[in-house]
């Protein structure tokens, strides 16, 4: 948090313009014993300058640059047709949404610089929900072969994703070579998926309510698709904008109120770098998780204290 014009630091670069600081509330979800999350919003002036620091100790690795300036008056999309577009107004625009990313192969002012990120794109499902049984793990497991993971990654994400068993994301810590027998992704099986869905229905149910926050909206509208094809149910779909992409999440934290949506698609990352899988897997399926919508798993809170005990 750089929450106080400079100039000061003893960083690479000094702060010498502006401010941008993270504000955060607190989302409780259980009191005792206390477990909680931050809920995040940002403050930033229109212009964040930063000054190279002559005095910096490690010579070899910088400043490499006399000034960098964040651009804070110009939106995402602006900041994005500017960079493609021309020389000289915006440098680096980051997390370019998969929407965008041909856009930018093909510009002749952009090159476009990909990772393997430490986070998932999950769908939440509600156990709970009222008029679907989705607290069978047959219905829930079929939702998940009804879905084609890659065709979803062709067309929606250009190629530029990867189908996960659970929420464990690529990186070097969980590389395949690390751990030979691994599980597999679900495949995509529309006939089992159906026979599964028809085991435990009775007819004509409700439609199936997914929620997305916004910059997952073609990837809700996909996976609906591939239900509505696989299972013969109709799917609703509704997108989170601005504030109530943050009410949606203080609700789930929460857990005080039943959710209004069957499936909420989302996407976290990893504030663990040593142990990505399992702090992903907290947050959805954990005793503190701040996305769990389903009942606590023991194994993993067995294994979740084994590995805090060595950390400790």
């Amino acid at each position: 948090m750089i929450d106080a014009p400079g100039p000061w630091g003893t960083g690479p670069f000094t702060l010498v313009e502006g401010h941008s600081r993270v504000q955060t509330e607190l989302a409780v979800i259980q009191a005792e014993p206390l477990a909680a999350t931050w809920m995040q919003r940002e403050d930033r002036t229109a212009r964040v300058r930063l000054t190279a620091n002559p005095k910096y100790w490690d010579k070899v690795r910088g400043p490499h640059l006399q000034e960098i300036v964040f651009r804070n008056d110009v939106s995402p999309e602006q900041a994005l047709d500017l960079v493609c577009t021309t020389e000289g107004q915006v440098d680096i625009v980051t997390e370019v949404p998969h929407r965008e990313a041909d856009r930018v192969q093909q510009s002749e002012h952009a090159r476009l610089v990909t990772v393997d990120a430490v986070r998932a794109l999950a769908g939440v499902i509600n156990r709970a929900a009222v008029g679907l049984p989705l607290h069978d793990v047959c219905a829930r497991q079929a939702l998940n072969l009804a879905v084609n993971r890659s065709g979803l990654i062709s067309d929606v994400f250009g190629g530029r994703a990867r189908p996960l068993a659970g929420l464990t994301p690529p990186t070097p810590l969980t590389a395949l070579h690390r751990a030979p027998n691994r599980l597999k992704a679900y495949p995509f099986d529309p006939e089992r998926a159906r026979a599964l869905w028809r085991q435990v229905t009775d007819g004509p149910s409700r439609p199936l309510r997914i929620t997305a926050m916004s910059d997952w909206e073609a990837v809700a509208h996909r996976i609906a698709r591939d239900l509505e094809d696989a299972l013969e149910l109709a799917v609703e779909v509704s997108v989170l904008h601005g504030e109530e992409q943050l009410t949606a999440r203080r609700r789930l934290a929460e857990k005080t109120d039943p959710p209004e949506w069957d499936i909420l698609l989302l996407e976290q990352g990893s504030q663990a770098a040593d142990t990505p899988p399992l702090e992903q897997h907290r947050a959805f399926v954990g005793r503190t998780g701040e996305f769990r919508a389903g009942p606590v798993v023991p194994e993993f809170e067995r294994l979740f204290a084994a590995m805090v005990a060595q950390q400790a």
